[in-house]
C-alpha cells in the first residue's frame, strides 16, 4: 500500500486547514495513554508538527495473506426476533497481528453484524463506557425517527445505558444498511434528559461523529436475505460482508483522534482494511457466482472499487433491490454508501485483485492512492455455471417520475476558505431549529435541488426514507433504482455542482436529519433536519 499522494502542498494546505477545527477533547481520552498523552502534548510544543506516520510504518507488524473472514454475526437467540446487547468502549484490537488502540461495539473494530427480518422486532441495548456521550443511528432502515427507535437526538452520557427498539416493517426492503455513533455532542444535558443538548452560547455546538466512527464504532446491518429475490439457482450462493474501514496510526498504535494537538485529516496516509484485515485472500471456486454486500463503514474517506478483470452485477443499493440491473466495472462509494453485486469467477484458475483506485474528490478535497484491499484466488474445481440476473429486481421501489411534486426546496451546501466550517443554506447545524419554516406532509412527494458552492464533493445522507436521483449536473438520470446516499459534485470555475432529487414522506412523522455524510463535515456544521408531520 502506498502512501496518500495529494501533493505536499495540498496535503499541507489540509492539514493547516483542519487544526483550526473545534477541540473535542473528551472524546480522545477514550484512546489514549498517558504515555501517548505525554507524546501528544510533546509534539504540541514543536513550532513544526511532526509529520504522519506513512502507510508503510503504520502497516509495520500487520501480516498480509490470511483467509478472507466475514465479521462476525451479533448473537440472534432462537426466536425472529432479535435482542443484542452492544458496549461501547475503548478497546486494545489486535489488527492483522498488530496491537492497535481505539473504540469498539462488543471489543471488534468492525462490529458485529446484526441481521433483523423485515415484519420483526430489534431490541437493542447500548452501554457506554466511553468517557464522553454516544448513541446509535441504523442508517437506512425505514423505521420511526422518534422515540426510542431511530432518533440521533438521543443521548447516552458517560457510563450510562439506552434501550432501542426497531419495528421492522413487513414490507421493508431487503439489502445492505448499517449502524454507527450519530453523537451529536461529547456531553449531555446536566439534567439527564435523553434529548441532545441546545446550542452553546458561541452559536453552534460540534458534533463527535468523526471520532467515535473513526475510533471503530461502526458495523453491518442486513435486512432479510435479498439472494431471494433472485433466480432459484442463486438462492443459496456464498454471500460475504466486505466492510471497508481504514485507519491512521500514530507512532505508539493509537487511532488518530481530533484532539487539541493532532486532527484527523482525511488526506493523511492512511491503511485501508477489509473486515479489519489487511489484504485477506478471498477464495472462489472457477465459474462459482457469489454475493458480496460492500459497506464504507468508515468516517471520512471514497473508495472506488474495482475487480481487476471483472464487472460487478449491481443487484442492491443502499439497502434497496434495483429497478434496473447494472453491470459497472468499477463502483464509487463515498462514506455511507452500500451496494449489493454478483460476483462470478472466470472459468480457468488464476488470481485478481479487489482495489479501490486512484480518486480525488476536488481540488478542496482529499487525493487517494490505487490501493490494493484483497486478493481473489480463483481455484479448485469447476463449477456449473448459474444463470445471469437482468431487468428489474423483485420489490424494487417505484419510479417517483410521474408523481406530483408537493413542494420544491433549495439546498446550497457550502464551506468556509480554510474547510473548518460547512453549512447547508448558509447555517450551521441547529438542535432547535430545522432548516425549513414549512414542514413536509406524509404523503407527499417533495424535489430537492441541491447544490455544491464548494470544491470539494459531498456525500448527501438522508435519514428515515430513501430518495430518487433525478439529474446530476442538469443530465437526467433514467431510472434503476431508489438510494440514502449521493455524491453531489463540487463547482466548477464557480458554477456549483447540483444534484435533484424526489423525496417520498411515507410513514413517520417526526424529525428527519439530512447532512454531508463526511463525518468531520457533519460534525463542523453541514447538517440539519426537516420536520415531518402528518
Amino acid at each position: 500500500m502506498s502512501d496518500s499522494s495529494g501533493g505536499a502542498a495540498h496535503a499541507q494546505g489540509r492539514r493547516s486547514r483542519r487544526t483550526g477545527r473545534l477541540i473535542r477533547v473528551l472524546s480522545a481520552m477514550a484512546l489514549l495513554t498517558p504515555a501517548s498523552v505525554s507524546a501528544a502534548a510533546a509534539a504540541g510544543s514543536r513550532s513544526t508538527p511532526a509529520p504522519p506516520p506513512s502507510t508503510a510504518d503504520q502497516e509495520q507488524g500487520m501480516d498480509t495473506g490470511a483467509a478472507f473472514r466475514d465479521p462476525a454475526d451479533a448473537d440472534l437467540g432462537t426466536h425472529q426476533d432479535l435482542t443484542i446487547t452492544l458496549d461501547a468502549a475503548g478497546t486494545r484490537f489486535d489488527l492483522s497481528g498488530r496491537e492497535v488502540w481505539g473504540q469498539s461495539y462488543n471489543g471488534r473494530f468492525v462490529a458485529p453484524t446484526i441481521r433483523v427480518a423485515p415484519g420483526s422486532n430489534a431490541t437493542i441495548h447500548l452501554v457506554n463506557h466511553l468517557t464522553v456521550a454516544t448513541n446509535l443511528h441504523f442508517h437506512g432502515l425505514h423505521v420511526s425517527p422518534s422515540g426510542q427507535s431511530d432518533d440521533p437526538f438521543l443521548c447516552v452520557p458517560a457510563g450510562a445505558s439506552t434501550t432501542y427498539s426497531l419495528a421492522i416493517p413487513a414490507d421493508h426492503p431487503l439489502g445492505t444498511f448499517w449502524y454507527h455513533s450519530h453523537a451529536l455532542a461529547t456531553s449531555c444535558p446536566a439534567t439527564g434528559s435523553p434529548a441532545m443538548p441546545g446550542m452553546s452560547a458561541s452559536g453552534f455546538m460540534p458534533g463527535d461523529v468523526e471520532n467515535q466512527i473513526f475510533a471503530g464504532l461502526s458495523g453491518a446491518l442486513v435486512v432479510g436475505d435479498d439472494r431471494s429475490l433472485l433466480p432459484r439457482a442463486l438462492h443459496h450462493v456464498t454471500a460475504h460482508t466486505v466492510v471497508l474501514k481504514d485507519v491512521q496510526l500514530d507512532r505508539l498504535g493509537h487511532i488518530v483522534q481530533n484532539t487539541s494537538s493532532t486532527s484527523i485529516d482525511s488526506n493523511n496516509p492512511t491503511v485501508r482494511l477489509v473486515n479489519g484485515q489487511l489484504r485477506p485472500i478471498l477464495s472462489m471456486k472457477p465459474r462459482e457466482t457469489q454475493l458480496w454486500r460492500l459497506v464504507n463503514a468508515g468516517a471520512d474517506i471514497f473508495y472506488q472499487l474495482k475487480l481487476d478483470g471483472y464487472c460487478f452485477t449491481v443487484i442492491g443499493e443502499d439497502g434497496t433491490p434495483v429497478a434496473r440491473v447494472t453491470t459497472p466495472d468499477t463502483l464509487l462509494l463515498p462514506p455511507g454508501k452500500r451496494y449489493d453485486v454478483l460476483v462470478t469467477a472466470h472459468d480457468r484458475p488464476g488470481e485478481t485483485i479487489l482495489r479501490t483506485t486512484a480518486y480525488s474528490n476536488g481540488p478542496q478535497g482529499d487525493s487517494y492512492p490505487d490501493v490494493p484491499l484483497a486478493h481473489v484466488e480463483v481455484t479448485g474445481p469447476r463449477m456449473h455455471q448459474l444463470p445471469t440476473v437482468s431487468g428489474a429486481i423483485p420489490t424494487a421501489p417505484p419510479d417517483l417520475s410521474e408523481e406530483p411534486i408537493a413542494r420544491h426546496r433549495s439546498l446550497a451546501l457550502s464551506e468556509n476558505s480554510e474547510g473548518t466550517q460547512f453549512f447547508i443554506n448558509g447555517k450551521q447545524f441547529s438542535f432547535d431549529t430545522p432548516l425549513f419554516d414549512t414542514p413536509a406532509r406524509l404523503g407527499t412527494v417533495e424535489e430537492w435541488r441541491i447544490l455544491n458552492q464548494s470544491g470539494e464533493d459531498h456525500p448527501f445522507h438522508l435519514h428515515t426514507n430513501h430518495f430518487q436521483v433525478m439529474s446530476v449536473n442538469g443530465v437526467p438520470r433514467p431510472y434503476t433504482h431508489q438510494q440514502d446516499t449521493v455524491p453531489v459534485p463540487h463547482a466548477v470555475n464557480g458554477v456549483p455542482g447540483q444534484v435533484v432529487v424526489r423525496v417520498p414522506f411515507s410513514d413517520y412523522p417526526g424529525r428527519w436529519m439530512f447532512h454531508c455524510h463526511i463525518a468531520a463535515h457533519e460534525d463542523n456544521g453541514m447538517m440539519s433536519y426537516i420536520n415531518v408531520v402528518r
